[in-house]
């Protein structure tokens, strides 16, 4: 066996098969490939769904592909956009102070063009925005 030295990393000392100073600079393209796809696939799925911005808010829940809606006419405007499935369920919130309520998350699912499945939600009170009754997205809900 003979121990080699990389000619782009000598600091890196000598090695068998491969250069640690390699290693890392392949792991950290990679790294930033797949941040570079994820951030471009974001952007898809905002601009179908009717987003200005592209950043992703995972303290709201979201992912590249699941976004969340500020309200029940913002996901009907999505809806009209790109179709899909809409379902309804009720969960439980918390509020910051520990604070907890019920609301009904409806979720918008629907297939964006290079992407695949996507998602988009918001929450709905129907005893305090009753216009959403006469909103496609919530129509769609009894369909």
């Amino acid at each position: 066996m003979r121990l080699q030295t990389c000619r782009r990393h000598p600091s890196a000392g000598r090695f068998l098969v491969t250069c640690s100073g390699c290693t890392q600079e392949l792991y950290d393209i990679e790294q930033a490939n797949r941040a570079r796809a994820e951030a471009e696939r974001a952007a898809k799925v905002r601009a179908a769904l009717g987003l200005r911005d592209a950043k992703v808010r995972p303290e709201m829940g979201e992912t590249a592909t699941r976004v969340s809606r500020w309200s029940v006419r913002e996901l009907d405007d999505s809806f009209a956009r790109v179709g899909g499935t809409v379902t309804a369920q009720q969960v439980q919130r918390t509020l910051p102070h520990g604070e907890t309520y019920t609301v009904v998350e409806v979720t918008l699912v629907a297939n964006v063009s290079g992407v695949g499945r996507v998602e988009a939600f918001t929450d709905w009170d129907p005893a305090d925005e009753t216009h959403g009754f006469a909103l496609p997205v919530i129509r769609a809900l009894a369909a």
